[in-house]
């Protein structure tokens, strides 16, 4: 199968899928516009109480996390949104952008209702927190070369599983010491927790960093990844042999499947090989 038989390669009459980043940017439109109207009394019945279980409506669930109480809460949310959804947005089209942040919604806020039922007094809970957590696990699983400066943080700048592994140990301690009143700690964790069982699913073994990988792994000891690769490693050939068919068939279905990040400099390198002697150039 050439390059153009492909069907992500060849044009079709179907409406293209939405990228990544025209995703990220749409739901950062909602968080705004959701605040502009957030004196309306209708937007009240989008939010959630811990008491209010017994009445709640459904949709309260994800409506609440797009809503934010004054507008250092949304800067805040929508600039790590932005941050961390850059550099998940070339990994993902938009239907999978959305599902990861609706995932941390939704997690995170009936985390954090199941631990409250019986909570004295009644408490508010909106806010994108949940989802922005969910991409910070996604941007750490999928970037884990990705080096961050952060202020409060002594040692900078800091890879991005190390942020996460960080900042969900604070939440751990913040929520067991009862630290930082009126933050839902809760509703962070399962957006962590949402975030890595979304990658997981979506990319499987291929994780460039997977904080769980050896629990996945077989009493063999290699990784689903590592078995994988393996799967394409008997159509390799040396650097300077032509790109046989079969091995350019299989590397373009590993960079279909498992995305750019799965091939080796080797693969890399007969891939760009492969382009030269389809334009003739060897």
């Amino acid at each position: 199968m050439a390059l153009n038989d492909r069907d992500y390669m060849r044009s079709s009459g179907t409406q293209p899928e939405m990228s990544g980043k025209k995703m990220l940017w749409i739901l950062i439109a909602i968080n705004v516009v959701a605040y502009i109207f957030r004196l309306n009394q209708h937007t009240f019945a989008l939010q959630m109480f811990n008491g209010s279980l017994p009445v709640m409506k459904i949709y309260q669930i994800v409506t609440a996390g797009f809503m934010h109480g004054d507008f250092s809460h949304l800067l805040f949310n929508m600039w790590g949104l932005w941050l961390f959804g850059s550099m998940v947005s070339p990994h993902l089209n938009g239907k999978k952008m959305l599902i990861l942040y609706l995932s941390g919604v939704v997690v995170g806020n009936l985390l954090f209702i199941l631990f409250n039922l019986n909570t004295a007094g009644l408490c508010t809970l909106l806010g994108a927190s949940g989802a922005v957590c969910a991409f910070m696990t996604a941007a750490a699983t999928l970037e884990p070369e990705q080096r961050m400066v952060i202020i409060f943080m002594p040692f900078t700048p800091i890879k991005t599983p190390t942020l996460v592994l960080c900042y969900t140990a604070m939440e751990v301690i913040f929520e067991l010491f009862g630290q930082e009143k009126g933050v839902a700690h809760l509703a962070h964790l399962g957006g962590f927790l949402s975030g890595y069982i979304v990658m997981r699913i979506c990319f499987g073994g291929a994780l460039p960093w997977d904080p769980f990988r050896k629990l996945f792994q077989k009493k063999s000891g290699s990784s689903f990844r590592e078995k994988k690769e393996n799967s394409y490693s008997s159509s390799k050939s040396t650097d300077n042999s032509r790109v046989s068919q079969k091995e350019l068939d299989d590397l373009l279905d590993k960079l279909s499947n498992y995305g750019i990040n799965s091939l080796s400099p080797h693969e890399l390198e007969r891939l760009k090989k492969a382009r030269r002697q389809m334009r003739g150039e060897e």
